[in-house]
């Protein structure tokens, strides 16, 4: 079972990239990594292990491994790659255009935390898999499913959208007693200099029942 594992700022703001695209960055529809130095930072943002009082009893976490994610809004149905950091400092993104990426050093879908998962708007040959997720509406269900068959369902929160400098990182990866899935991609305007989205879109979620008593 994985823990909560510190995170510096660089790297947590460099998961908001998740959804550019390894394509060629000639059409104007395809975003491709951008520099460091144009992410957002923050000195303090980290991840927050809970205190030891805090802490929640192996037996009551309910993380899975995930392997497929559904969401029956928007016809999504596809499998999950895990991804981790790469050599030029940012985050992974899914090989397929239709496969979503979990970020894999960090929370696992179940678990308390905030898990996290980035998927492509678009790419050479068109929509991709996140196309429609600024479509998601509060109450929709996300479905994750698990390497060894079990299933976890999420609820939508909300939607925001950020300016790709200026993300909350600490809100979007920070520790939460609750257990959360939160999903982002790129939207607004393409920048064709930076070769990249000008805003995130993070849809966040919260296991079953638990956002429902909330």
């Amino acid at each position: 079972m994985k823990v909560p594992t510190l995170l510096t700022s660089g790297l947590l703001a460099l998961a908001l990239t998740g959804c550019s695209s390894s394509h060629d960055s000639s059409a104007q529809t395809v975003a491709s990594p951008e520099p460091q130095s144009s992410l957002p930072t923050k000195q303090e943002a980290s991840v927050k292990k809970p205190s030891p009082d805090g802490l929640l009893l192996k037996s009551e976490q309910k993380g899975i491994i995930p392997v497929t994610l559904e969401i029956p809004a928007i016809g999504v149905k596809t499998d999950i790659e895990n991804v981790g950091e790469l050599e030029n400092g940012q985050m992974g993104v899914p090989d397929g255009v239709d496969n979503v990426g979990w970020f894999e050093p960090g929370t696992l879908p179940g678990n308390s935390g905030s898990s996290v998962m980035a998927g492509h708007i678009d790419s050479l040959t068109g929509p991709a898999v996140f196309y429609k997720l600024d479509r998601l509406k509060k109450g929709d269900e996300v479905v994750v499913r698990g390497e060894d068959g079990k299933s976890l369902t999420f609820i939508v929160t909300r939607t925001e959208k950020y300016p790709r400098k200026d993300a909350p990182i600490e809100e979007i990866f920070g520790f939460s007693y609750g257990s959360r899935l939160n999903l982002i991609t790129c939207t607004g305007e393409f920048n064709r200099k930076a070769k990249t989205h000008e805003e995130r879109l993070v849809v966040y979620t919260e296991l079953k029942g638990q956002a429902e008593e909330g």
